[in-house]
């Protein structure tokens, strides 16, 4: 009980020095540039770093959508699968159901694509079509599309259709319905001596990953029509494992080399986080060095708070002296500093957070209100000048602007920055229990 009072009473002590000299004072002046400085801090660091997660989530969903996630190729790169039936069948039957969402076979070849003359170099993708998916118009394990004619969707088994980019229809002029020539390997394999196989294909939609490279680079067929074109009947190039959760796709790699029919050597066994391993680890380098960037934001908004708590010391002298010789011990001198530069970090995070919060949910609304008043003003002034985007949507290929705002992360900023402001404190307040009061009130 005698602890929960002085608790109290130290409490108490230190929001009333939080207080100016006047009653009618909120804060005084050094509190106040605290408060203020810190909550700016904690402010940017929230929505910056809510507008980053957002741009790394939504880059590494077009990255998992745009891709496979785990690929089975034979060893041998001049073979094919001729039993792929048999080792889907052994896959499914042998591994956790829940993990996975699709196994299906598919043949992955470069082609070259015939335009005006020239050749450029394209990638072809083929997965099995099913019937019922065409009369959706949602095709099972494609990306997503976005324009297509039904009537040509539903003769995907049984003629030459392409699904193709919408920047690669973009970037050539293509319309749905145009043809379109490319050059395949005659058997499936890239090798000296082989046969090329002329097709003319017919442009059936338009799909988007929200990844330019694949979206630019990419044609789509079904399985059926590339085997007809390739003169593969019953074989694939690959065998493709689609997972529903990707955080344990290296382990989950392994898992499936020990379920493989025959020699596990025979088989090749990539995933998209090898194959975009690079990419993956300069993301993780860019938030990495922006959250050391905002750190040292907080480490000054924190230098602050020591200044502060310093002044206040200084200030509050002759009344550290009269609460000692009133016979508040030094753990309470101690405990109401510290108590004082937490409050700080409190309202600081509390403030910023939430501000933070609010900005960051409704950062697209206010960007695009700024663009508004900047696009009038230039107009007003100037009468003739281009649309102003602050935010291009042709450099980062995003219908809308990515945010993503983690509470968790926001209440851990939160604690971090009281935490902190504590440690900021305790070494005036440290100084401020050692005082006699004695000599400070004979002095003073």
């Amino acid at each position: 009980m005698l602890f929960r009072k002085l608790f109290f009473l130290e409490f108490f002590i230190a929001s009333r020095y939080l207080r100016g000299y006047h009653k009618l004072t909120l804060l005084n002046t050094g509190t106040r540039l605290s408060l203020l400085f810190m909550t700016l801090m904690v402010f940017i660091m929230v929505v910056v770093l809510s507008v980053f997660n957002g741009f790394q989530t939504e880059v590494k969903r077009s990255l998992w959508n745009s891709g496979y996630h785990i690929t089975i190729s034979p060893a041998n790169p001049n073979k094919l699968f001729d039993h792929y039936l048999e080792i889907i069948e052994y896959l499914q039957k042998n591994l956790d159901s829940k993990l996975i969402r699709s196994v299906f076979p598919a043949i992955f070849v470069n082609a070259l694509l015939e335009y005006q003359g020239r050749f450029e170099g394209k990638g072809v993708r083929a997965i099995p079509v099913y019937q019922e998916d065409l009369e959706k118009g949602t095709l099972r394990d494609f990306p997503q599309l976005v324009h297509w004619d039904q009537n040509l969707l539903r003769a995907m088994n049984q003629q030459e259709i392409a699904i193709i980019g919408k920047e690669m229809a973009r970037y050539y002029g293509w319309q749905v319905g145009d043809k379109i020539t490319v050059f395949l390997p005659k058997g499936g394999i890239f090798s000296r001596g082989m046969q090329i196989q002329r097709a003319d294909l017919v442009i059936g939609g338009f799909f988007r990953t929200g990844f330019y490279e694949f979206d630019l680079n990419l044609i789509f067929l079904s399985l059926n029509t590339a085997q007809r074109l390739m003169q593969i009947p019953n074989q694939t190039t690959s065998i493709i494992v689609q997972l529903n959760d990707l955080s344990n796709i290296d382990e989950f790699k392994y898992l499936i080399r020990e379920n493989l029919l025959g020699n596990p050597y025979d088989y090749s066994i990539t995933t998209i986080k090898e194959e975009r391993g690079n990419f993956l680890a300069a993301l993780q380098l860019e938030k990495t060095l922006m959250m050391m960037i905002l750190g040292l934001l907080i480490l000054a908004g924190i230098a602050g708070i020591w200044i502060t708590s310093h002044l206040l010391v200084q200030s509050k002298r002759k009344s550290i002296g009269m609460l000692r010789a009133m016979g508040l011990p030094t753990k309470s001198i101690l405990l109401i500093f510290v108590s004082y530069s937490m409050l700080i970090g409190f309202f600081s995070s509390f403030f910023g957070g939430t501000l933070g919060i609010f900005v960051s949910n409704n950062l697209e609304s206010f960007i695009k209100f700024l663009e508004d008043i900047i696009n009038q003003l230039c107009l007003i002034f100037f009468q003739n000048c281009r649309t102003i985007h602050l935010i291009p949507k042709n450099i980062y290929y995003f219908d809308h602007l990515p945010v993503r705002t983690d509470l968790s992360f926001v209440v851990s900023i939160s604690l971090f920055t009281m935490i902190l402001s504590g440690l900021a404190g305790y070494f005036p307040a440290k100084n401020a229990s050692l005082i006699e009061p004695v000599e400070t009130i004979r002095n003073d």
